[in-house]
């Protein structure tokens, strides 16, 4: 009877340590990082040093919100830094150089990013191409377009109304913050309150069962892939009035991976079926707190770049050793 009892408080033990790391992994990271950070690197505990890693963050936090979607049926997207530099340069376009109206050129943005996020779903779904090469595809395909209707210029000095999407300030932060915490509450609902939700975390974990069970898998898969691209889109609009520039190149590989980086750190797994709004948002404020942290010591940006690159590689180790745990 004790060695059963001892048996029964050792599962229990186990239980509680996989939950703490399912549920609090990416706190404790990203905690240790902001410590690491206070102690060691000077200003970094500053509220001015934080409130610009807010607004730092806020831009790639909706795109990672979007990558999370699809990282959750057990896809990817790397067209989310291409999608990103020719929703800009639309935005420009339909903004500035043509005149429409700020809001209206929004929505127009937003519907061909929903449109570059159904191409790339429905190649995964119907044509069953691996989500890997299709969206590697599509991203040079719409960087290439970008560039042909671009003529490979950037459109610049953008109107004050337009820039006001993104700069108009409110208790010391730019508008763009408020933004991504709407996209975050909502993409909160979706992902943990919705049917759509359930379906994700279902068809991630088993496509099979959750075609048995009557969910409409195509529907879920492509509609991963919709969300993601609208969220790029967004973050596009905001990233043209931050910088004062639409230009194609904007965002790129380079944004992509953080995104995908941001989103493992968040807790999204890359097997599916696994993600939180709140993890992306934690995994992204880890990103730009490191970030922040190099740039203050004086690290020279390729040397940053080297080092993004060993922090997904920690990552993906991380998450690996994560599911072992869990099983």
């Amino acid at each position: 009877m004790l060695a059963f009892n001892q048996k029964a408080e050792e599962v229990k033990q186990k239980k509680r340590i996989r939950d703490f790391i399912k549920n609090y992994g990416n706190v404790v990271i990203f905690l240790f990082i902001w410590l690491a950070g206070m102690i060691f690197v000077k200003n970094f505990a500053t509220l001015s040093n934080n409130l610009g890693i807010l607004s730092q963050a806020a831009i790639p936090a909706i795109s990672c919100l979007g990558m999370t979607f699809v990282l959750m049926t057990g896809g990817i997207d790397l067209s989310v830094g291409y999608t990103l530099g020719f929703c800009s340069y639309m935005f420009g376009l339909f903004a500035y150089k043509m005149g429409i109206p700020v809001i209206a050129a929004l929505l127009l943005t937003m519907v061909i990013g929903a449109l570059c996020g159904l191409l790339n779903g429905l190649l995964v779904q119907i044509v069953k191409i691996p989500a890997f090469i299709v969206t590697l595809g599509t991203g040079y395909i719409i960087f290439g377009i970008a560039q042909i209707i671009s003529n490979g210029s950037a459109i610049t000095n953008l109107s004050d109304s337009i820039l006001a999407i993104g700069r108009a300030q409110f208790l010391g932060l730019p508008s763009m913050v408020y933004i991504a915490i709407v996209v975050v509450i909502v993409a909160w609902f979706i992902l943990h309150k919705s049917t759509f939700g359930r379906s994700l975390t279902s068809v991630g974990l088993n496509v099979a069962a959750s075609k048995l069970s009557g969910i409409k898998t195509g529907f879920v898969t492509v509609g991963a892939y919709v969300i993601c691209g609208i969220c790029s889109s967004l973050a596009a609009v905001l990233m043209a009035a931050r910088v004062n520039n639409c230009v194609p190149t904007m965002g790129g590989s380079e944004f992509t991976f953080r995104v995908i980086t941001a989103a493992i750190l968040g807790g999204a797994s890359l097997s599916g079926g696994v993600g939180t709004a709140w993890g992306s948002v934690l995994g992204v404020l880890t990103i730009y707190s490191i970030e922040n942290c190099l740039g203050l010591l004086g690290v020279n940006y390729y040397m940053y770049t080297a080092l993004l690159s060993i922090i997904i590689l920690i990552a993906i180790i991380f998450e690996n050793l994560k599911n072992r745990i869990l099983q």
